[in-house]
Order: structure tokens, then C-alpha cells, then sequence
């Protein structure tokens, strides 16, 4: 503004234009697009009965010999002087800038990548970028004309063994590229006036002003100009971007057999397979069918089975039997320098009330020793048990009694004969069990039995060994009461000693006394 406001409309013949004004600013050569690319807005304005005769819109038309842009009609509606109204209709070019994306599963990454590169270029185009950093992956991204990129579209699709995505996007510039056309229109016009003031300036001063705005007009105008050339050549070619998957191969995978569970009962899950050569790293993933979180792991193990491998134990508990059974599936999947595999298997899992069954074993008793003990336990029989067998464990060491029960006694009979003494109770036992459907049930009841001494031979109600036993009893107490007494004399003897001491001192004494009174009465008698 500052610039402007120091010169006239009109230049001074007293202030003739310094010679290197016009060297101060030379004027950048525009970047010419390409003439394939070189797209003006044109608008056609059309009488109303010209448009009322159309039968449809003109559908894409090729621009500048192979660049695709849509042409749509817009009606505008104007007023005349005279106040009567006029339809004029515009028809302006659409420019559309179009993204593809694609995810492939092909044979071969490399033959791939390949056959991609030569079919950009052989619509005209130019490969973008490239990786095929990985065996069993790969990715590219070309560019090709807009107008033929439905063909390229088909014939990647034709190379591929499964299409698994395609996602098209389409971006409309067109107000975009006509609003930075009009911005341009007007920079360039400024910077022909500040060219002409710059031709004018009659001081340095006045002509670095001038100069530092044309420079921030000409920056304007070159990023304007940029940005159309970006809008013109993305419209004109369309980016293809393409994941390269590998196509797996089969692997046989074994889930197990069908099993049958119980709620709250750990079920394990292994499953065996037969990975090809040169696949040496595996990923798989339960699913247990009951709306629970899949489980995922890679720890998998070699068998002796030549190349079979085995996933590790999983185990999982089912709450109830309410959906019962549930499909369980593992898939897996594995890679390595030959490429990739995956494989999966179903198997049915029924889960199931375990069946009840009630033991037993009889009330305690008492019994002499040698006697012959009968034994007679029960228990009840649920349907669904078979292969019941019953087990007497009769606790004295020796071999528990065994035997298959026939179908459907509900009572184990048996003897035994105890052939020793203890002064402790024996703990029988008495288990049952049964295979069902959720696998085996085992239950146990024990019973107590006290086994007495057998009484020994016995005469007129005389016992000779009670009383053989008795009397050794009583000599046992004697003999101990005489070694406590021995025991306490010992411990006591320093007293003892002394105590008898002093009486041999005492008696002593007393026998001198004695001595001197006879002689004392001898004496008396004598006188």
C-alpha cells in the first residue's frame, strides 16, 4: 500500500524511470503444464430452449488427448435489465481426482510386483514405489491415466487368485482448482501494475518497496501455479495402490476327538499337523464356541511322529450346559522361506451334568481278632454309568478286593477276616466307579472296625493267661516301684549318709555315758 500510494497515475517527464528498475525484477517464466494437461475453465451459456431440446448430459469426455474429467450442467437463473427472467446454463468441466486401493492374494509376490510394473507402463504410466520386504508379502503404488484406469483396475483383478478388498475414492478439485485460477487471474494483474510501478520508481527506496511486494506476489503466484500442475496431473493419473498377499497353502490340521465335558470341569484342547518344509514359525487360535475370548498362541512342539507337530494344551472351563454342545475351532496359520500355510478344524464339545452317585459302605462294628468279617456297602445306579466296578480297601495292608458289579445291582457283598490285634481302629473303604459320558466317576465311603484280642483257654472260669498276664503285671510294678525306690535312694544318698552317721556318733556317746556311770556306782558301792 505504501508503494502504491507514492506514485501517480500519470508518470513525471522530470522523473524518467531509473534504467535498472526493470532489472530489479525480472518476471519467472510460468511452469508450463503439460499439453495433455492444460485445462482452462470454459463455460458455455446456452439459451433456455437450447437446453429444454438436450436429452441427458454428455457423459466423460477425453481431455487433451487422454486426460478424463467429467462434465455435469449447472442452470443458473439471471435477471435482465427489463426484469423478465433469462435461464442461462453453464457447462463446466468436473476435474476428479481418483484413489484406488487393493489388497490381492497372488501365487508369486515377485512375478507379481513384476507383471504390475509393466502394466503401468504400459498404460503410460510410472511405478511409484515398491517393498517386497518380507517372502509372503509385498506392496507397489502406480500411477496411470485416469481415463484407462477401469482397465487397469480388470486386469490387476484377472492376475490375482482372490481379490480380498477394493476401495475406490473419488475427490472433486473442480472448486478448488476454478477458485485458485481466479486468485491467480488477480496476482498475475497485481503484478503487472507493480511491474509498471516498478518501471516508474523514481528512487532506490522507492523501488525496493515495490520490489518486496512483487516478490511476495510472485511467491503467490508460483504456489498458485504449483498447486494447479498438482491438481492437473493427479486428475490426469489416477494412483493405484496394491497389497500383495501370498496365496497359502493347505495344511492338514487335527483338532481331537469330540468331547464330552463337565461345567467348571477343565476341558483341554491339542491339536496335531503336518506343516510343509521350510515353515517353521505358527500362530493359532482357539475359538471355544461359547462367546468367550479366543485364545491365541505360537508355541507348538516336533513329535516322533516324522513331521508332525503338536500345539500346546489349552484349557478351558464352560460355565453351564445351557448351549450345550458348542462347536470349538482352531485355526492356524504358519510362514517361512517356502511361503505360507494355514489350516483349521472343527470338533463338538457336549457338556453335561456329571452323573450322582451315593456310597455306603455300612455302620463300624466291633469284631475279635481271627473272626471273619462280612462287609455288605450299597450305592445308587444313575442311568448313563457303565463299566461299574467296586473297590474293598480293608485297610490291614493287605490286597483290596476287586470286581466288575452286573447290571443293575445297586449292593457289594464281601468278608474278610482281620488276623491281627491293634489297639486303633481299621478304616475300610468301599469306592466305586463308573464310566459316563463326561468321563469317569469315582466316589468312596469308609466304615470303622475295631478289632478286639481273641480270648484265651479258660477252665472253671479261670483264665490262665489273664491270670499269666496279670501276674507278669504285677511283677512288672513291683520291679519298677524297686528300681524308682533304688533310683530316689541314689539321689538321696549324700543324706542317708550323714543321717547315719550322726546316729553311730549318738550311739557312741551314749555307751561312753554308760560306761562311766557303772563305774561310778562301782566306785559308791565299793565305799
Amino acid at each position: 500500500a505504501d508503494a502504491f500510494s507514492s506514485f501517480s497515475a500519470v508518470p513525471s517527464p522530470m522523473a524518467p524511470a531509473p534504467p535498472m528498475a526493470a532489472a530489479l525484477a525480472p518476471r519467472p517464466e510460468p511452469v508450463p503444464a503439460p499439453a495433455a494437461l492444460s485445462i482452462e475453465p470454459k463455460f458455455t451459456v446456452t439459451s433456455s430452449e437450447g437446453v429444454a431440446g438436450r436429452t441427458g448430459s454428455p457423459g466423460p469426455q477425453p481431455i487433451g488427448g487422454g486426460t478424463a474429467f467429467d462434465f455435469n450442467d449447472n442452470e443458473v437463473a439471471t435477471q435482465s435489465n427489463s426484469g423478465s427472467p433469462q435461464a442461462q446454463h453453464v457447462s463446466q468441466r468436473r476435474i476428479i481426482i481418483r484413489t484406488v486401493n487393493m489388497q490381492l492374494v497372488v501365487t508369486d509376490i515377485a512375478a507379481s510386483l513384476d507383471q504390475i510394473s509393466k502394466l503401468a507402463k504400459r498404460f503410460e504410466g510410472w511405478v511409484v514405489s515398491s517393498d517386497r520386504s518380507l517372502t509372503h508379502r509385498g506392496a507397489i503404488a502406480i500411477r496411470v491415466p485416469s481415463a484407462q484406469l477401469d482397465d487397469v483396475i480388470l486386469l490387476l483383478r484377472g492376475m490375482a487368485e482372490e481379490v480380498e478388498s477394493e476401495i475406490s475414492t473419488s475427490e472433486d478439485v473442480t472448486d478448488e482448482y476454478v477458485d485458485i485460477q481466479s486468485r491467480l487471474t488477480n496476482q498475475q494483474a497485481t503484478e503487472s501494475a507493480l511491474l509498471r510501478l516498478l518501471d516508474r520508481a523514481e528512487t532506490v527506496e522507492e523501488a525496493l518497496n515495490v520490489q518486496r511486494e512483487l516478490s511476495k506476489v510472485q511467491q503467490e503466484i508460483e504456489r498458485m501455479e504449483g498447486r494447479i500442475k498438482f491438481l492437473e496431473e493427479t486428475s490426469a493419473f489416477s494412483l493405484v495402490s496394491v497389497q500383495l498377499k501370498l496365496a497359502p497353502s493347505e495344511m492338514p490340521v487335527d483338532a481331537g476327538e469330540d468331547q464330552t465335558v463337565s461345567p467348571r470341569i477343565p476341558a483341554r484342547f491339542r491339536a496335531t499337523f503336518t506343516p510343509a518344509a521350510g515353515i517353521d514359525e505358527f500362530n493359532f487360535t482357539w475359538d471355544f464356541g461359547d462367546g468367550s475370548e479366543p485364545v491365541f498362541s505360537n508355541r507348538t512342539a516336533p513329535t516322533i511322529e516324522g513331521d508332525k507337530r503338536v500345539t500346546a494344551t489349552i484349557t478351558h472351563f464352560y460355565s453351564d450346559v445351557k448351549n450345550s454342545p458348542y462347536i470349538v475351532e482352531i485355526e492356524m496359520d504358519g510362514f517361512g522361506e517356502t511361503g505360507v500355510t494355514e489350516g483349521s478344524d472343527i470338533l463338538i464339545v457336549t457338556v453335561t451334568d456329571i452323573p450322582t452317585v451315593e456310597v455306603f459302605a455300612g455302620e463300624g462294628f466291633v469284631i475279635d481278632q481271627g473272626e471273619e468279617a462280612e462287609f455288605s456297602g450299597s450305592f445308587t445306579r444313575p442311568e448313563g454309568l457303565t463299566n461299574v466296578n467296586y473297590k474293598w480297601d480293608f485297610g490291614d495292608g493287605t490286597a483290596p478286593e476287586t470286581g466288575l458289579i452286573p447290571e443293575g445291582s445297586t449292593r457289594v457283598v464281601t468278608a474278610h477276616v482281620y488276623e491281627d490285634f491293634r489297639p486303633f481302629a481299621y478304616q475300610a473303604v468301599l469306592t466305586i466307579t463308573a464310566d459316563s459320558e463326561v468321563g469317569e466317576v469315582e466316589v468312596a465311603s469308609p466304615l470303622t472296625v475295631v478289632v478286639t484280642e481273641k480270648p484265651a483257654w479258660t477252665v472253671a472260669g479261670w483264665d490262665a493267661r489273664d491270670t499269666g498276664r496279670t501276674a507278669v503285671r504285677t511283677l512288672s510294678a513291683v520291679g519298677a516301684g524297686l528300681a524308682t525306690a533304688a533310683i530316689w535312694a541314689g539321689i538321696f544318698s549324700p543324706v542317708w549318709i550323714i543321717a547315719l552317721g550322726l546316729v553311730y556318733v549318738g550311739r557312741g556317746r551314749l555307751k561312753v555315758r554308760s560306761a562311766k556311770s557303772g563305774r561310778l556306782a562301782t566306785e559308791e558301792s565299793e565305799d
